[in-house]
């Protein structure tokens, strides 16, 4: 619900300044100076998410893709309407809850519509389990987008970033009762249960690591 809310908060403020017509030459400039640093973290992002890597943090890449959202709407409340390519380009972050609401009405893209708006407006569940200082186990759910959570492993990287190792196990349920032990320096036993499942395996926390299920 975070997300939303700010979206629409934003969104409300840009049509608030649209319709009264608000002209603030120096809010303005800061704020194209700070859709830009906002801009180019997403941008980061998503690279760093094309390489299962990330700021650190469950929920820091949302962050920053809401706040360059919210503040390209912002600008477009404070902008003239023009012919230009920089009023088109705040037009479309502004007008993409219409194209949405559009999508919706149209039979046919209507499911297509609804999976992309829970993606990008539901907030996943996130909880982590410490390995060490540097490893953890992470289940991820995300609405009705996964009956079940993706459980990963992450791992602390330099010092803003993380990888994240994605299906790194499969119990397709919830965790009822989790267990780790770390073998040695290279690896971690996980020891899970469910209502239906039970898993015994060992994973390599290290390139080359030797693991097995039991």
């Amino acid at each position: 619900m975070i997300t939303i809310t700010i979206l629409l908060l934003c969104f409300l403020g840009a049509l608030s300044l649209k319709i009264k017509k608000v002209r603030a030459p120096e809010a303005y400039a800061l704020l194209w100076y700070i859709h830009i640093i906002f801009g180019s973290l997403a941008f980061l992002c998503l690279l760093l998410m094309l390489n299962d890597w990330g700021f650190k943090g469950t929920q820091t890449e949302r962050v920053f893709f809401t706040l360059y959202a919210g503040s390209g709407m912002l600008l477009f409340g404070l902008t003239k309407p023009d012919n230009d390519a920089r009023y088109a380009y705040l037009l479309c972050l502004f007008g993409f809850p219409f194209l949405l609401l559009l999508g919706l009405l149209i039979p046919p893209l209507r499911i297509i519509t609804l999976v992309i708006a829970i993606t990008i407006f539901s907030d996943s569940k996130f909880t982590r389990y410490k390995i060490d200082d540097d490893f953890a186990l992470q289940t991820k759910t995300t609405g009705i987008l996964s009956a079940y959570p993706v459980y990963s492993l992450v791992e602390d990287k330099l010092f803003f970033f993380e990888k994240v190792t994605p299906d790194i196990i499969s119990p397709k349920a919830e965790v009822r009762l989790l267990k780790m032990d770390k073998q040695g320096n290279d690896s971690v036993r996980i020891q899970l249960k469910s209502a239906n499942n039970k898993i015994d395996t060992t994973i390599a926390l290290k390139p080359g690591a030797k693991t097995h299920s039991l």
